[in-house]
């Protein structure tokens, strides 16, 4: 009965899509037409993996690189489909079908995945219940349940409970694993956070810094945290009068809304940054991971601004540079906890920079104490392989 409603509800809200598309134009297309078809026939007897959009489909290069033969993908937002096309051009991809009752049933029986691996916490009501009836083996992988996420669920916990029973849930952590049981997950085991798995780019992307200069990157910020870092650079200016500061919104088609009080340079129009520029836009997609290694301090966006959450701070640690967080990057705050990154307030974030602009060995042993909490978390791919029973 409940997936019923769900499905009534899910029906009257596609008709909204048009609005949603409109108002999310920022962050790319919004296909309607694509996710009602149901072809797919290069997932048949293969293992099924779905994404939610672009953080998740960098995340899972490592399980995609074991298995690449052995998988399609589906992912949510179209933007995170153009990035897997780009990454992972030899795994048959496609957009998410509506999770309509109607239309699942009618992919899963047509295109006969042999397993269902979700990452994370894409949780799609009529797909796992459709999954369920026809037997198909569903796991979360590297599953999460944040502390907003949990609390949401289990207002609706009478209606999640009989979808999560046949789920096999692969936590990140031992916080996520209690939360998983608490909303229904029968069949609950921790794996580690697959993100800790991610490699330096096999391709580096060029730039070409003229002089010998202090750089900080911020890496995806959001709305509001553009000016924390421009006041940030003007504060710290005067100790360090060469400081460049690069900037990589989360969404790039904000890029050029931003107002920047002095001279910069967009990455799409050049390489090249001169002595005189105090501002680097990076308004492409997927080099953020390969120019974290040009920075002295990188500070992770989506975390100094509320209802965010934060994002990955692993692929900057990889680099073996000193990584700060703030305080609202409360779903990535088990993975800074592990990495030991600091984690820190707008108000103490010049404080703490500058800190570590002049003190060297402050410097040398954040850095060493982040790279090494890195490399101690790997091996998750491995955990995820032997958990669904494709142990290489």
């Amino acid at each position: 009965m409940g997936i019923f409603f769900y499905n009534v509800l899910l029906s009257s809200s596609i008709l909204f899509y048009p609005v949603v598309k409109l108002a999310t134009k920022k962050r790319g297309n919004i296909s309607i037409s694509d996710r009602f078809l149901t072809d797919f026939p290069q997932l048949k007897g293969k293992i099924l993996l779905h994404l939610s959009s672009i953080g998740e489909v960098n995340s899972v290069k490592p399980l995609v690189k074991k298995l690449k033969d052995r998988l399609a993908l589906t992912v949510f937002t179209d933007y995170g489909l153009e990035r897997a096309k780009n990454i992972y051009p030899e795994v048959p991809s496609r957009i998410l079908p509506f999770d309509l009752y109607p239309i699942v049933k009618k992919f899963l029986q047509k295109n006969k995945p042999e397993k269902i691996l979700i990452y994370e916490t894409e949780i799609w009501p009529s797909l796992l219940h459709c999954a369920g009836k026809l037997k198909i083996p569903t796991f979360i992988v590297s599953g999460k349940v944040s502390e907003r996420s949990f609390k949401n669920y289990k207002n609706f916990k009478f209606f999640f409970k009989p979808l999560f029973k046949n789920v096999v849930f692969l936590a990140r952590s031992q916080a996520d694993a209690d939360r998983a049981k608490s909303l229904g997950f029968k069949n609950v085991k921790i794996v580690g956070d697959l993100k800790f798995d991610v490699e330096k780019p096999e391709s580096l992307s060029d730039l070409f810094i003229e002089g010998n200069r202090k750089v900080l990157i911020w890496g995806s910020t959001h709305q509001g945290e553009e000016k924390i870092a421009f006041e940030l650079h003007e504060k710290l200016k005067g100790k360090f009068p060469n400081l460049l500061t690069i900037i990589a919104p989360r969404h790039i088609k904000r890029a050029k809304e931003i107002k920047i009080p002095s001279r910069y340079a967009f990455r799409s129009e050049t390489k090249q940054i001169t002595s005189d520029l105090e501002f680097y836009i990076v308004d492409t997609i997927g080099e953020l991971s390969s120019l974290y290694r040009f920075g002295d301090v990188i500070v992770i966006g989506g975390s100094f601004v509320p209802n965010i959450g934060g994002h990955n701070p692993i692929e900057a640690a990889l680099w073996k540079k000193p990584v700060v967080i703030g305080n609202f990057g409360t779903d990535f705050s088990e993975v800074a906890y592990r990495l030991k990154v600091p984690v820190l307030t707008v108000k103490e974030l010049s404080r703490f920079v500058e800190k570590l602009l002049l003190d060297k060995r402050f410097y040398s042993e954040l850095s060493e104490t982040i790279f090494k909490s890195y490399q101690k978390e790997k091996g998750v791919t491995e955990r995820i392989l032997k958990a669904i029973g494709e142990e290489l």
